[in-house]
């Protein structure tokens, strides 16, 4: 899962990259130049930790979302346009974005507006996507004058696409198109899922009113979670009270994340590793299988499967068997998120 965080300048995008990845002080671009930076984050799970717990395992392996931004010397990145230039160059392959928009006062740009810094860059996308599509129903049209048969709905789903970008809406208000899989090798930008993170000043804790079409919205107090996030736990946590944040930027930005891209958790255990894999929601057995390792899925026989609270409520597997909530799945069957699974097979 990878996360691109993006959002117009002095929006306070980078402070929330390093407020979420840890990341302290700033690292000097080659030649000047606004670079790519990544961030892989493990993601802090309870239940994980009660079954590393249970199994007392030589590995316990957390699941991991990667966060992706575009960071460079000071003023390299003020151009709008030399910053929509890079993100359509690194961002395209991201799963979904985090939009900071700026919801704190800078005297050098002026007082905040959220809508209209959204709309900015969300119209930038629109531009790109228009683009993208208009420059590949020129090539079908020429193809279809020479003769050439162009079959499937690509045609179709990208004159529906263009449609909807011409309404000055972006792809994701119509979930089915924008998930149709011929044409999710176009990487178009208005069809990924987002989240707006609206970035306040250190004593504001409110999320204002501010409409935006089809995203999740959150507040945080970026520069506040830097500096937590550079603080020991026993500190950070302190910190936190004093400040009423309940719970760190990065593990709110996380199940956000796992919501937005409506993804799932389930957990396979053992004496040598206890492991967390991520996955969309109701992935068919047979296909999660194949997230563990592909012999699994070629010789898929059965998934022996218990809920994560059925395990704690009966304190071991041994229990949970004898109590009746152990069960064996087909290759049909829906994993859920906290499902603790053994895959049986045969290769």
């Amino acid at each position: 899962m990878k996360l691109g965080i993006v959002g117009l300048a002095r929006s306070g995008k980078t402070t929330i990259f390093d407020s979420l990845t840890k990341r302290v002080g700033e690292s000097v671009p080659p030649g000047g130049h606004a670079v790519p930076v990544l961030g892989v984050v493990s993601v802090a799970d309870s239940r994980l930790d009660w079954l590393s717990r249970l199994y007392k395992p030589k590995k316990s392996t957390y699941a991991q979302v990667t966060y992706l931004d575009l960071q460079g010397l000071p003023g390299v990145l003020d151009s709008k346009q030399e910053y929509m230039s890079l993100l359509l160059t690194h961002m395209r392959p991201v799963d979904a974005f985090i939009v900071v928009v700026r919801n704190f006062p800078d005297p050098s740009i002026g007082e905040p507006d959220i809508r209209r810094d959204f709309r900015e860059l969300e119209d930038e996308f629109l531009i790109a996507d228009l683009g993208t599509i208009e420059k590949r129903l020129e090539r079908i049209s020429a193809e279809q004058k020479k003769g050439k048969k162009i079959g499937g709905p690509e045609k179709d789903l990208l004159e529906s696409c263009l449609k909807v970008l011409n309404t000055e809406k972006p792809l994701r208000v119509k979930p089915e198109l924008a998930a149709a899989p011929e044409i999710r090798g176009f990487t178009l930008l208005s069809a990924k899922p987002v989240l707006v993170v609206v970035n306040n000043s250190d004593d504001d804790d409110s999320l204002p009113d501010a409409a935006f079409d089809y995203v999740e919205t959150m507040v945080v107090r970026g520069k506040l979670e830097m500096e937590m996030a550079q603080l020991p736990e026993s500190e950070a946590a302190a910190f936190r009270q004093d400040f009423g944040v309940p719970d760190s930027a990065l593990d709110r930005v996380i199940a956000h994340s796992f919501s937005l891209l409506q993804l799932a958790t389930f957990f396979t255990v053992g004496d040598d590793e206890v492991r967390a894999w991520t996955i969309p929601r109701d992935l068919p057995g047979l296909e999660a299988a194949g997230v563990v390792h592909s012999d699994m899925q070629k010789g898929f026989i059965r998934a022996e499967v218990v809920a994560f609270e059925d395990l704690r409520r009966a304190g071991d597997y041994a229990s949970a068997r004898k109590q009746g909530v152990v069960r064996l799945e087909g290759k049909t069957y829906p994993v859920r998120d906290g499902d603790v699974i053994h895959f049986r097979f045969n290769v």
